[in-house]
């Protein structure tokens, strides 16, 4: 009897024992919840259970505020934001979106809190209310390899949005590749070398100007075989990879980017130096359905980068006049129409001897009773570029040098003048520098030189190389080579002593009898990347002139 009271007592402790060690259950918290949806003042993401990813990001540029919502998904006609559309019957805000997709306990960030309760008048009030609603999406069946699909199945890729969250879409381009359609360019050049060493890449642009709403889809497919390969090599050109991996993955890339104060903004990073997108798998398709809206009219525009051949795409737009094109294309100026780069100009970007760049105004060398003239174009000031080629001012008579290194005048032979009335920077010494032999005046200030030049062309006046060039300033009859070494912090700026006798030409006076109204409808057409640093430069000089639209 003992040993049983015993036994007794020993199963009821472990029974006790057991309940106390039992692990409590609780709730979520709401840190917890933040974590798991990434939730900040300025952004928030939300993970569904069936995988797809809703972003929503705030806008808050100066006077530009407003939200931008984008849903990422694997399949076609899976949005969620799609669903809500139908579930609601009517166009919902951004702040309504996250109500209705947000676990409950979630903290709401500022810009997306409800401001009415519309949504709650069909007794929806709780919140995640719509999160099951992308569970009950119909499977995609498999199409017969007969059947080849670009991209998206088209009637999966329209009846998922038409009537629902795009409502009626009045722009839509189905099955397109590179190699299929114009709204892509060939963008080797502004690329690394080795981009393009299995084929080109390519660019689009879809721009939606002068708007406060914009809405649209693209689906996207990485198409990743022997004939169409995005790998990179890792390894110098030329050069035999030491460190594996000797390959990278660079597939098509997508980004979502707004206007503001003249510059184009991801909305993955907006205060970023370099946009950042969203980079498409190998072999694996991505949907992205995505709604801006500001409170006061902007641009929009969809990017697509580093896209190759037979990549495939799918489009739709809310509205019919987003402008789709690679970003010189549509209504293209008419390059006939631009000045011509004079013959004896010759643009450079390499360096010359002991790393340092050089103008080189060379009257050993005529060409058309002028001599040749060679410039390094990254210290030229803003210009307009098109198709990669700088377009080069035809209103100056003359340069000046700011900040320039030194100076020296050669003969034919090669020899350096330093007779009289020429005047030369030794390359050592103590005085081996402009600042250090003539001081700050012409240091800071600049050195210049004039001529039959741009709008001078035709001008019966003589070549003009003031101190400190000369100590006369001596009509230039001699075949002389006169080089200036640049430093790194160098500037180049253009004269014309009939517009200013002392000050460098403004940005919008750089050019004359081209009719720049082209260009600049152009611009506010497209935003033309080639355009937009001479555009700045015009807007910051004269802000009461800005040709941007308003």
């Amino acid at each position: 009897m003992r040993n049983l009271k015993i036994g007794i007592w020993m199963y009821s402790l472990v029974i006790l024992l057991i309940s106390c060690e039992k692990t409590e259950i609780k709730e979520p918290t709401t840190n917890s919840l933040e974590q798991l949806s990434e939730i900040s003042d300025t952004e928030a993401k939300i993970i569904l259970d069936n995988g797809n990813i809703i972003r929503f990001h705030k806008i808050d540029d100066g006077e530009l505020q407003g939200a931008f919502i984008m849903e990422e998904s694997d399949c076609s006609e899976c949005s969620v934001l799609n669903t809500i559309s139908e579930l609601t019957g009517k166009e919902f805000s951004e702040q309504e979106a996250f109500w209705a997709l947000s676990q409950p306990g979630t903290r709401i960030p500022s810009f997306l809190k409800m401001k009415n309760t519309s949504i709650h008048s069909k007794n929806i009030e709780e919140q995640g209310w719509a999160r099951n609603a992308g569970m009950n999406f119909p499977i995609e069946i498999a199409t017969p390899p007969s059947r080849r699909i670009v991209a998206c199945k088209n009637s999966n890729f329209t009846s998922s949005i038409a009537g629902g969250f795009l409502g009626n879409p009045e722009f839509v381009e189905l099955d397109k590749t590179p190699n299929n359609y114009q709204g892509f360019v060939n963008d080797c050049a502004s690329l690394s070398p080795s981009a393009c060493n299995k084929g080109p890449r390519y660019r689009l642009h879809a721009v939606m100007n002068n708007s406060k709403k914009w809405k649209g889809k693209i689906c996207s497919k990485a198409v990743q075989n022997s004939s169409n390969d995005h790998y990179i090599s890792n390894a110098p050109t030329g050069s035999i990879c030491q460190s594996p991996p000797c390959s990278a993955y660079s597939g098509p890339e997508v980004y979502f980017e707004y206007y503001a104060n003249r510059k184009w903004k991801s909305m993955k990073n907006p205060s970023g130096i370099i946009p950042e997108g969203f980079e498409i798998p190998a072999n694996s398709t991505k949907v992205y359905t995505y709604s801006w809206k500001t409170n006061v009219k902007t641009s929009f525009r969809l990017r697509v980068k580093n896209a190759m051949g037979k990549d495939q795409f799918d489009f739709m737009m809310d509205k019919k006049d987003a402008v789709v094109d690679s970003g010189n294309g549509g209504d293209t100026p008419d390059p006939k129409n631009f000045p011509e780069l004079p013959p004896y100009i010759d643009l450079s970007y390499g360096t010359l001897g002991s790393q340092n760049y050089r103008i080189v105004i060379d009257f050993t060398t005529i060409i058309d009773d002028k001599p040749k003239i060679t410039i390094p174009v990254q210290f030229l000031p803003a210009l307009p570029y098109y198709e990669d080629e700088v377009i080069f001012p035809n209103n100056f008579c003359g340069m000046r040098i700011r900040k320039a290194d030194r100076f020296i005048w050669l003969d034919q032979g090669g020899q350096v003048v330093n007779t009289f009335p020429y005047n030369y920077v030794p390359e050592n010494g103590p005085d081996d520098s402009i600042l250090g032999l003539f001081g700050n005046e012409f240091y800071f200030g600049g050195i210049e030189f004039t001529g039959p030049i741009g709008s001078c062309d035709e001008a019966n006046e003589n070549w003009s190389f003031p101190y400190p060039f000369t100590q006369t300033n001596p009509v230039m009859n001699a075949p002389l080579k006169l080089v200036i070494e640049l430093l790194q912090d160098s500037e180049i700026e253009f004269l014309n002593y009939n517009i200013h006798p002392q000050e460098p030409l403004d940005a919008d006076e750089l050019f004359e009898d081209v009719d720049f109204n082209e260009l600049i409808e152009f611009f506010n057409e497209t935003f033309y990347d080639g355009f937009e640093q001479w555009i700045d430069a015009v807007c910051e000089e004269n802000p009461t002139d800005c040709p941007l639209q308003d």
